[in-house]
């Protein structure tokens, strides 16, 4: 731990390891997630104003009143039931991929869609409406967007969703749209803008990384025939060690994530005080050494230990089962099924997209 300087103003710890990491994670009666409290750090997306129903960026009792009226749309059991689904729609991708033939893109002709399909059942919403979920979120996610551009993809994605759950009430469903809207007009104390908060959330949080995810664990994969190889031969022992992997090699979200301490506490040997702030920097503890031998080499072989993608502790990203699920399903599916596949380009061509706040490939064109 150091202390540094940040760009948008103040100073932080800068937290690189991975068990001090994960202790100030779980350390929510410590260290607070509110980005409204006084000492959190200057961040590109912190705000000094409440967003009703966003429970990130809230701390117990708030947030786990908050978070509890999605959580069971992401159990084991529930991500199991959709599983079917998932195969289905992979198939019919890879399906269309096949028939029409290479050259293909891996992240328009298949992650995209795939990821778009999943959402679509999961919110209850019809499918030619993920391609504006995309966009508004492509808009809130990328790094130089205006605070005008920013505001305005808010708006219109707010003004969608306090027409969509009320709309859900009357239909009913299976849902997590249906799920928010049972609470309209109950004694719990819920208002609209809480729901649909809460439901921004959720949109945010899944639009983009699992599309990421896919693409970056194909790219891996092809990379390395090796380990492409294994994955062929045994789908079922491999794939998910694949994705996994990939998301400790590359950890999608590439920002920091900002703490800050609520008392005088010790970290790492440092004394962490009351009002300081910390930035837990997810790439560089998925890849301490001290963790994980040979940091730096993707192997889906390595005696994995959990790792930091998906947060830890009360914020741990919900819908982790749902993208490792579909990933999985994805990967499998196309290494048994295309057994020549290999890049059209050389790695040196391909183009991350640097720009977002969610680390990926903007294409991963293919042939075989």
């Amino acid at each position: 731990m150091s202390r540094c300087p940040l760009s948008y103003g103040g100073d932080a710890w800068l937290v690189n390891g991975f068990q001090a990491t994960r202790e100030i994670l779980a350390s929510s009666d410590d260290f607070s997630a509110d980005d409204t409290v006084d000492g959190f750090p200057a961040m590109p997306m912190a705000s000094k104003h409440r967003t009703p129903g966003h429970f990130l960026t809230m701390d117990p009792p708030e947030h786990t009143r908050l978070r509890q009226l999605v959580s069971a749309q992401f159990t084991p059991g529930r991500v199991r039931r959709m599983i079917p689904a998932m195969r289905e729609t992979v198939l019919d991708l890879v399906d269309r991929l096949i028939d029409t033939g290479p050259p293909a893109d891996l992240i328009a002709g298949l992650a995209v869609p795939l990821n778009m399909a999943v959402a679509s059942q999961m919110l209850g919403t019809p499918g030619s409406d993920a391609e504006f979920f995309l966009d508004v979120v492509r808009e809130l996610q990328t790094f130089d967007a205006s605070p005008a551009r920013r505001k305005a993809a808010a708006g219109r994605m707010t003004q969608y969703l306090r027409r969509a759950i009320p709309e859900a009430a009357d239909r009913g469903g299976d849902n997590l749209l249906g799920l928010l809207a049972v609470h309209l007009g109950t004694d719990e104390g819920f208002t609209l803008d809480d729901l649909v908060g809460v439901a921004n959330l959720v949109i945010i949080a899944g639009s983009e990384t699992t599309p990421a995810l896919t693409g970056l664990t194909m790219f891996s994969l092809l990379r390395d025939p090796e380990q492409a190889a294994l994955v062929r031969e045994d789908p079922p022992r491999w794939a998910k060690a694949a994705v996994h992997e990939a998301l400790r090699y590359w950890t999608l979200v590439q920002y920091g994530i900002a703490r800050v301490a609520v008392k005088d506490v010790d970290v790492a040997g440092q004394r962490v005080r009351a009002g300081e702030a910390v930035v837990l920097n997810l790439p560089t503890a998925n890849r301490d050494p001290a963790e994980f031998p040979d940091a730096d080499t993707f192997d889906i072989t390595r005696d994995m230990r959990p790792h930091l993608a998906f947060g830890h502790g009360i914020h741990r990203c919900l819908g982790a089962p749902v993208a490792v699920a579909q990933t999985e399903l994805a990967v499998a599916e196309v290494m048994s099924r295309l057994p020549g596949l290999r890049p059209v380009v050389s790695e040196d061509q391909l183009a991350f997209r640097a720009e977002m706040l969610i680390h990926g490939l903007r294409a991963l064109p293919v042939r075989w």
